[in-house]
């Protein structure tokens, strides 16, 4: 189980909390420097660090009139029968914390008192961004929770479930069984990354979106959109089976801790829109369709495909720029020559059709 409590105070009080009278079994950290390397699991002030870094970077004032959230607190509870040790859930926890949390400040404190003294973690995360400043926006809490069942799955541990609905809820899931999309526009850009672009400041999520754009673009198949992206260092997984809506995971192969579905971005990076124009030949062959203009085969096509794309990226972004034009002039190499299309007609992007047909004038 999972539980989420906001902190609107000093991170003083949760400290206190948590290390007073000796009842902390151990404790792990991270982006936080322990003082004493040869003991982690001394007890020290890691309050006082990340009051420090809220001050620092303004973060520990109200915004637009709202209360401040200073840090979100989390309960893991594994389940009872179980009977998990200190060790095993140190790795849940840490693994978990590291996966959502890597550019904050986080302290975990673990405790077994309880009534049946089962050992469980506290999770504090700081508001704060340490990378980019900006304070931490508030997680959805069921995609928090699915990825720590996936990570007990993977763990050997009974998954942390909520109990089955019943009577009405039940029915009323029975009738939608699908979750919506968190935003129905094909490009949703959140505010973080807005407020980073007008800057002029790096953004990994706009970063990830741009190449993602590219491979959209160009590739013809769910195969070709896949090697496309690697070629460009962003790897593509799906998401949890147990998610109720199928979704591609994108993350930056060195930093593959910056990762974000698809959907997040816009229902237009997401796989349940994606993959069907992927079979059907992607974008290029819609667009060639319609219009009569050179395929994907074609040089002269490509170029103006991939310029109008590029041209969209920031300086981040482009460096993969030369890594993608290697992988489609490989792609092109690959494949048999075709002919260019004579004065009206054109070439259907389909590897079955080849016989051209002529336009409707």
């Amino acid at each position: 189980m999972l539980k989420t409590i906001a902190g609107h105070t000093s991170a003083r009080g949760i400290c206190r909390y948590l290390t007073r009278k000796n009842r902390a079994l151990a404790s792990d950290y991270i982006n936080i420097d322990v003082p004493d390397p040869m003991h982690p699991d001394a007890a020290f002030d890691w309050a006082r660090v990340m009051d420090s870094t809220r001050r620092a970077f303004g973060n520990d004032l109200p915004w637009r009139g709202k209360r401040v959230r200073t840090y979100k607190h989390y309960v893991v509870s594994p389940d009872p029968k179980d009977g998990i040790g200190l060790e095993a859930l140190r790795e849940l926890a840490t693994t978990w914390a590291a996966e959502h949390f890597s550019e904050y400040e986080v302290a975990i404190v673990y405790h077994n008192d309880n009534a049946r003294g089962i050992p469980h973690a506290h999770v504090v995360a700081n508001n704060t961004n340490i990378e980019t400043g900006r304070r931490l926006q508030d997680p959805d809490p069921k995609a928090l929770a699915a990825s720590l069942q996936d990570i007990a799955e993977r763990q050997g541990l009974s998954a942390l479930r909520a109990p089955e609905l019943a009577g009405v809820a039940a029915r009323a899931q029975r009738r939608n069984p699908k979750r919506h999309p968190e935003t129905y526009r094909s490009e949703y850009v959140r505010r973080v990354e807005k407020e980073l672009t007008e800057r002029g400041e790096y953004s990994w999520t706009a970063d990830i979106r741009a190449r993602v754009r590219i491979a959209r673009t160009v590739a013809r198949s769910e195969a070709e959109f896949r090697s496309v992206l690697s070629s460009m260092g962003v790897t593509v997984t799906d998401n949890s089976p147990k998610a109720q809506r199928r979704d591609w995971i994108y993350a930056l192969a060195d930093h593959p801790t910056r990762r974000i579905s698809g959907e997040r971005m816009g229902l237009a990076y997401g796989r349940e829109r994606l993959e069907p124009l992927l079979r059907s030949g992607g974008i290029r062959r819609l667009e060639d369709a319609g219009d009569g203009s050179p395929g994907f085969h074609d040089d002269v096509g490509l170029e103006v495909a991939f310029r109008r794309e590029a041209n969209r990226i920031d300086a981040g972004g482009l460096a993969s720029e030369h890594a993608v034009r290697r992988h489609l002039v490989r792609a092109r190499l690959e494949e048999e020559p075709r002919s260019a299309p004579e004065p009206g007609f054109f070439v259907r992007d389909d590897r079955d059709r080849h016989a051209p047909r002529e336009l409707v004038r």
